[in-house]
Parts: structure tokens; sequence; C-alpha cells
């Protein structure tokens, strides 16, 4: 059975010491006694954006078929001094000889970690595990995973979506461009994911018409329940393809966010979809800050009056403070009038900003306002207007810079 609260499976038909943590599917294993788990520091907080699976299996007992089976590479506690430990690495050894396998020992002398590294076990680390060891060892078991089936492991793009002040229309942007993104993306088999990280006034659902019973706070106070089973579970599959996590219902204090949970589940969200986009707050925090200098493209949505300018000029400071690449800035001025209605041009804007505007949207209020009304996009009400032409222009920069990442990761 499984304890909602804890994500832990028993089975009952097994002693009490018997239990399973899922927190992950890539297939990495970690199995420890009650004495080892309960030592170390692994638990709670430790395993905050940690994707695996935590068994607690007396040290000499038999591994299940099953999750062998089923495992890409196994950390397992092993004693030395125990015939039936030592027996059960040299068997699970033989039996899978390609398996990545990382013994875990208490008190290893130079000799006994020699003898294991002799029989073919990958690694060694040691006992009572330390969070910040088993970081360093998951990392270095995906990345020989990876280089095994000669493939990487899958990171989607990550965009993020920022404003220089409220109400310049930027969740308008995200979900009209994360939804075209995803229509065209479907047909290549490739899925594209939006999150409303707006977690006070977050409106993303709202424009496009669509509600859930589970939202991003079910996701940031999962612990280590969220897992890309429950990530999925949490997202709204619109017509398009777009997966969407909406904002919390209540508002939630900005503070209370626990900055690692929020890095676990872009992270799980990263490995889930070719493209994450990030409709992010107005007010900075560290975990925004965070998502921005992790993100291969930022758009900046701006308008062109001098108040916006200004506090973008400021946004560009800012990111600009923190060593991003300003080639990953793109300044998007929005509901720009045409040239003879024009009080500040975009080149003005650039020069204000000192930053390139090569992104704008045109102006078309009554188009705009009816779709976001009725909850549907704006292709879907007149697909050959100017709006969707400089939409298609925010998607085409999200795809040109994954492309050139594409290139240069070749070399």
């Amino acid at each position: 059975m499984r304890n909602k609260n804890l994500g832990i499976v028993t089975n009952a038909a097994e002693p009490a010491e018997s239990w399973t943590l899922n927190i992950g599917d890539e297939g990495i294993h970690l199995i420890l006694s009650e004495q080892e788990v309960q030592a170390s520091d692994i638990l709670g907080d430790g395993l905050s954006g940690q994707s695996l699976t935590l068994s607690m299996l007396p040290s000499a007992a038999a591994l299940p078929s099953q999750m062998v089976a089923e495992a890409r590479a196994i950390i397992l506690e092993v004693e030395p001094d125990s015939d039936a430990s030592m027996k059960r690495l040299i068997a699970l050894r033989a039996a899978n000889p390609k398996l990545r396998l990382v013994a875990a020992i208490r008190d290893a002398q130079i000799p006994v970690v020699r003898a294991l590294l002799r029989s073919g076990i990958n690694d060694v680390v040691a006992l009572p595990l330390q969070a910040s060891e088993l970081t360093s060892i998951l990392d270095e078991l995906r990345a020989a995973i990876a280089a095994d089936t000669g493939s990487e492991v899958k990171t989607g793009q990550l965009v993020s979506i920022i404003k220089s002040v409220g109400g310049v229309g930027a969740t308008t942007v995200a979900t009209q461009a994360a939804s075209l993104h995803a229509r065209s993306a479907r047909q290549e088999g490739s899925e594209v994911c939006l999150f409303d990280f707006d977690i006070q006034f977050g409106n993303a659902g709202t424009f496009m018409g669509i509600s859930s019973p589970l939202t991003l706070a079910d996701l940031l106070t999962g612990g280590n329940r969220v897992d890309q089973e429950l990530l999925r579970t949490v997202t709204v599959e619109t017509a398009t393809g777009l997966r969407v996590v909406t904002a919390p219902p209540e508002i939630m204090p900005i503070e209370a966010v626990n900055a690692d949970q929020v890095f676990r589940v872009v992270e799980l969200a990263q490995r889930s979809f070719d493209t994450v986009y990030l409709d992010l707050p107005g007010n900075w925090t560290n975990w925004s800050m965070s998502l921005v200098a992790r993100s291969q493209v930022i758009f900046l949505v701006v308008e062109l009056t001098i108040a916006s300018l200004r506090q973008a000029r400021r946004q560009i400071a800012l990111l600009r403070s923190q060593d991003i690449d300003p080639s990953r800035i793109h300044v998007i001025a929005n509901r720009v009038e045409k040239k003879f209605f024009r009080a500040i041009g975009l080149e003005d804007a650039a020069a204000a900003l000192d930053h390139p505007v090569s992104l704008s949207i045109a102006n078309d209020f009554p188009l705009v306002s009816s779709a976001l009304d009725q909850g549907v996009l704006i292709q879907e009400l007149k697909a050959r207007s100017r709006v969707c032409k400089d939409l298609q222009d925010i998607v085409d920069c999200c795809v040109q810079a994954a492309e050139a990442e594409r290139r240069a990761e070749k070399g």
C-alpha cells in the first residue's frame, strides 16, 4: 500500500523494515538498511531535487527481481564482514554485467575498496550517506548512463517570460506563444509545457479558458512525492497539445515558496518536455532569478511608454549584473501602434534600454480582448492577423535558439 503523505510503498506481506520511496523514474535505485537510512541525512529535504528510488532492505536480503530488471544503476549497501551481504553483491554483478553498481560501505579500508573495484563494482561510497555525496554520485551515474546509451539525459529548453511592469501583457504573450509553439511541436512529436509561476496573481488558466483541481501549489507543497507522473497529472492539456500548470487558486506568500522544490519541479519538467515556458511573477525572488539565469531564452515584455521602458532598463541592468548573457535577453515591445501614431519608436526604445528591441506585437485591442474573453487562441479568431505573425516570430526565436544550442553542443 502507499502512504500518501510520505510517498512510501510498503508490502503488507513483507517485514515492516522493508519499504520503497519513489521520487523519480530514471532507473537509479538506492538500497539501504533501516540503520543506514536513519544514520543518513538524505530524508526530508535531503532528497529535494533528486530523482531516484530509495528502498529500505536488510543488508543481506534478496533484491526484488522486478527492481533489478528495471534498474539502470544501483547504489547498494554492503557489509564486507557479512558473507550473505557480499554474496548478494557478487551475484548481482554476475547476473547484470552492464548494470551500473555502486557499493555503499562503512569504514572502508583501502584493500576492501580495491577488491570491490577489481570485482567489477563501478564505484564505492562511504556510509553513513550524506546528501551532498549522494548528489555527486547521482550526477556521475546519470552521466555514465547517458554515455552507455550513447545519448544525453533529456533536458528541455527553458524559456522565461518577465515583465517591465504589471499590465504590459506578459501572460497574454506567454499563453499565446506557448500555444502556437505546442501546436507546431506536436507535429514533430515534441511537447511544450507552460508554468504559471505568478503564485499571487496568475491568470494563465483564465486566459486559456481552463481550470484544474490540481495546480502549481500541489507541486510546490508535494515534497518528495513529486515525480514525473504527478507532474503530468497536474498539467492540463489544451487543444493545441500545450500542457499547462495553472497558478494556485489562493494567494501564496512568495517568501513561503521553497526554492529547492521549485528547482526540482522545473528540472522534472525539463526531463518531461522539450520546451518549458515559465510565466514569472513581477516581484523578484532568489528562486525566480535563479530560474531566469538557467533559461536559454528570456523574454522581457515592455510597452513603448516612459514608465515601462524605465523599469525595463533597470531589469536589464539587474540581469547583466548576474552575468546573464545579454544575447539570451529578447525584448518584446507589446501593443505597438502604427508608425504614424507612435510617440516612441522601436529605435528610440532600443536606445533608451541600451539593448536591441528585436520583437514587437502589433496593437489590436479588439482582437486580443475577444480572444482572452473567450479563452481561445488569437489564431483561431484571425489566423492571418498581424498579431499572429508577431507571436509566431517569438516562437521562431525559441526554435532558433534551441537549434543554435544543439549545433554548439555538437561542436
